[in-house]
């Protein structure tokens, strides 16, 4: 009798939470009044477990032989629970302008962070920072995109007239990193079969049912447990910033012609670690000069929580509107426009 009186409680238990995780998850508004953990909790379980992947959706992305993937030249909409918008894409693949492509002043590398995910185009902080400087900005952003795929994107770009490289770094290039580092300074890329297969899968919906909070949070446990084996199976010498100056190192032929400004978005989350290192490890007299001379921008001293969606944790259009202040008054400091 006692035994199926703790399984009923334990039954009650897990009924409670998993209709409250469902309660939050499904009203984000809420969610925002209440204590910042219990909004990273839910937002895990959003992200995995609902939310699409743009780039794997067969409206938007389309398979690249030397990046895996880009966007479908034309425009598409992006709906989630939080956000929605429409995307314009040229030619290259990226939400832009085709008139972008021509000779841009200032380009922007970088993943959905700098693409401007759940932001309408003209909010983001390229279109912003092109509408403050008069200069032509180009974002050549692409979801997931690791700073190896996104010196390879650069390097596509025309910039006889370049004036500034931004580059967006997140933490989640230190894996795409790490490959090109073990695999001998060579990007991996993903077979065609692959992408399709995932574009089968991620533009299937994702379907609730109950139970499926409870599961995720028991199978994050596990995987968490395995990362930690993983991370120790991979362990180099390099840290993440070590991993980033390497890329950056290998290409030194297309960024050392113009002024480099790096900064670190990665969600509300995210703290300064990966910029202060930056900062330190660039300075050695041994980097190259355009190393040397990076300008770091400690994105997160202005950014607050409530500049980033509940669930998403991307930038809404205010984080947008915060970072471009900073980079306006970044290209003013180092005297790259002088208005």
């Amino acid at each position: 009798m006692t035994f199926l009186c703790i399984l009923l409680s334990i039954i009650i238990v897990l009924i409670i939470l998993e209709l409250a995780m469902l309660f939050f998850v499904r009203h984000p508004n809420v969610l925002r009044k209440l204590w910042r953990r219990l909004q990273n909790s839910m937002g895990y379980l959003y992200v995995q477990g609902e939310r699409k992947i743009m780039h794997f959706n067969e409206s938007a992305g389309q398979y690249h032989p030397e990046l895996s993937y880009t966007f479908k030249p034309g425009k598409f909409i992006f709906t989630e629970r939080e956000f929605s918008n429409i995307y314009f894409i040229n030619s290259l693949g990226v939400r832009d302008t085709e008139e972008a492509l021509t000779a841009p002043e200032i380009v922007i590398v970088g993943d959905s962070f700098a693409l401007g995910w759940g932001v309408d185009q003209e909010k983001t902080f390229g279109k912003l920072l092109e509408q403050r400087t008069g200069l032509k900005v180009l974002n050549t952003s692409v979801p997931s995109y690791g700073t190896v795929r996104e010196m390879i994107m650069l390097g596509k770009v025309d910039r006889t007239n370049l004036k500034c490289l931004i580059i967006q770094y997140c933490g989640d290039d230190y894996d795409e990193n790490l490959k090109f580092y073990l695999n001998g300074n060579k990007p991996q890329t993903m077979r065609e079969e692959t992408f399709h297969k995932l574009t089968d899968i991620h533009s299937r919906p994702k379907k609730y049912y109950f139970g499926k909070y409870i599961i995720m949070k028991i199978q994050k446990r596990i995987n968490e447990m395995r990362s930690a084996n993983n991370a120790q199976e991979n362990k180099t010498a390099l840290d993440e910033v070590d991993l980033f100056l390497h890329v950056l190192k290998q290409n030194e032929k297309i960024l050392s012609s113009a002024p480099i400004i790096v900064l670190d978005l990665g969600g509300k989350n995210r703290t300064n670690y990966f910029i202060d290192s930056l900062k330190q490890k660039s300075a050695d007299a041994d980097n190259p000069r355009f190393i040397r001379e990076l300008a770091v921008l400690k994105v997160m001293d202005y950014l607050k929580a409530e500049d980033f969606y509940v669930l998403d944790d991307h930038l809404n259009d205010h984080g947008h509107i915060v970072v471009a202040d900073l980079l306006y008054k970044t290209l003013k400091d180092k005297r790259i426009i002088r208005s």
